[in-house]
């Protein structure tokens, strides 16, 4: 990546209120030592005044001539030392500034959605198993409810064609008696009632055949 260069610092103060080497510094991502020589550049160019109690230079708005300093001097004499470390320099009252994020934070961070994104699928997979087996328990139960109705219908024409058979079963039982009461054939020789046993037949036999085949139709 290309260092910045002194129209970029410029470019970058000229957006400040005020500056200083640390600020300029970690704004550009150049060394220390870098960004103070470009603020004494600045300075003899007017961009910035002169350097402050407090070390901060207050960036011009308006062209004007320099004010006049010996190079490398700060305010009250103090003098700035190129090469001394940016601790030793940097004023107290500078603000401090938020530690960069560094790659491991990055990639737990990346980690950590990952984790997020899986637990996320295992749950939605969670969740269409238990809609289906929900789906299940409604098929089982509606056949369930099926085979109950089928048995309650069988069990009720098992007990209809019970009591049909038990009606066929008396019917036949009082025709039998009617037929052995009441047919010539089985009159006793010595009874003279015969005339009347074979009259009263062929008038109460044809309706017990008529009962007898509208019961076998249905």
């Amino acid at each position: 990546m290309p260092i910045p260069t002194y129209a970029d610092a410029v470019r970058y103060v000229r957006r400040q209120p005020r500056i200083n080497a640390s600020t300029l510094s970690d704004g550009l991502g150049i060394r220390w030592s870098l960004a103070l020589d470009y603020l004494e550049r600045m300075e003899r160019a007017g961009v910035v005044g002169a350097i402050e109690d407090d070390g901060w230079w207050p960036v011009a708005r308006v062209e004007g001539p320099p004010v006049a300093r010996k190079p490398g001097t700060g305010a009250k004499g103090t003098t700035l030392r190129r090469g001394s470390p940016p601790e030793a320099q940097r004023p107290a009252e500078a603000p401090a500034l938020p530690p960069p994020t560094s790659a491991a934070t990055n990639n737990d961070q990346q980690q950590l959605l990952e984790k997020l994104r899986e637990a996320a699928r295992v749950l939605m997979a969670e969740r269409e198993n238990m809609q289906k087996l929900r789906d299940a328990c409604r098929l089982l139960i509606a056949e369930r409810e099926a085979w109950k109705r089928r048995a309650l219908a069988a069990e009720a024409r098992m007990l209809t064609e019970e009591a049909d058979e038990m009606d066929r079963q008396r019917f036949d039982a009082l025709r039998r008696v009617l037929a052995r009461e009441l047919h010539p054939d089985y009159a006793p020789p010595d009874r003279g009632d015969l005339s009347l046993r074979e009259a009263l037949f062929k008038s109460i036999w044809p309706k017990v055949e008529q009962i007898e085949r509208k019961g076998r139709s249905g």
